[in-house]
């Protein structure tokens, strides 16, 4: 290795604790799994290195703690501990800094309950609740069957992990505030999000490959191919004459 990298390396090295090293480590392993297992790997790496980058700056359970026993604020959580509240064994200030700092503050009142009515309200849901593994999988291996208010009926595509639908239950429970009954079945499921989306994108694939004018420019360009094919939104407020165009044409 060249001796600016071991440099760097080493002193990475020594900057960081055994217990930084093995929470990263866990860290890099969920992500490994979750990336062998998403639809799209390249989004999975990215949300891993934001969990990386997060959980650097985070203190380990143990330097927690102490900086709560001795009254100062958690390093890199936003968390100040009560003035007043001193390491000194007079009155037990250390401990009752410790119990303050613990107790439940006053939290906003939760919102209302989602409420869904489609399964693409669930889709929607675990979006915005931002379980990147749990939208992968369901995109990628749930093939609905039926849905209702507090029951989905799914067919598993292959290669669907085993506890998806425990998963799927138990997030719902917990989002929603009422049981959900999740079950698996052999068969007579429609697409999965993840085989709609690549039969859509083939389709229009298929559709621009059979345009006139695109075979045309594939003739008169050697070797020419389509890479890609992207749907263009036009801004409402552009007009026939703003884009070129003559109304009369039109």
């Amino acid at each position: 290795m060249p001796k600016d990298q071991a440099a760097r390396l080493t002193a990475l090295g020594t900057g960081m604790s055994a217990g930084v090293l093995s929470r990263l480590w866990q860290l890099l392993l969920k992500a490994q799994e979750e990336t062998r297992r998403a639809g799209d790997p390249k989004a999975a790496v990215e949300m891993a290195i934001i969990r990386l980058c997060h959980a650097a700056d985070l203190p380990g359970p143990e330097e927690a703690l102490k900086a709560l026993q001795k009254g100062q604020p958690v390093p890199g959580s936003g968390v100040s501990a009560p003035s007043g509240g001193g390491g000194g064994s007079h009155g037990g200030g250390g401990a009752a800094a410790t119990a303050r700092a613990l107790q439940p503050q006053a939290q906003p009142q939760p919102s209302a309950a989602p409420t869904l009515q489609s399964f693409e309200d669930v889709l929607r849901l675990i979006d915005n609740r931002r379980d990147i593994a749990l939208k992968l999988d369901v995109e990628k291996y749930v093939r609905p069957i039926s849905f209702r208010p507090g029951a989905i009926t799914f067919e598993p595509a292959p290669g669907a992990p085993s506890s998806l639908q425990q998963r799927l239950a138990q997030r719902l429970k917990e989002w929603t505030g009422q049981a959900w009954l999740v079950a698996a079945e052999g068969g007579g499921g429609a697409e999965s999000s993840f085989e709609r989306a690549q039969r859509e994108r083939q389709e229009t694939r298929r559709s621009a490959e059979a345009d006139p004018f695109v075979q045309a420019i594939l003739q008169a360009f050697d070797g020419a191919e389509i890479v890609d094919v992207r749907q263009l939104k036009i801004e409402a407020s552009e007009t026939p004459e703003e884009s070129g165009e003559d109304a009369s044409d039109s």
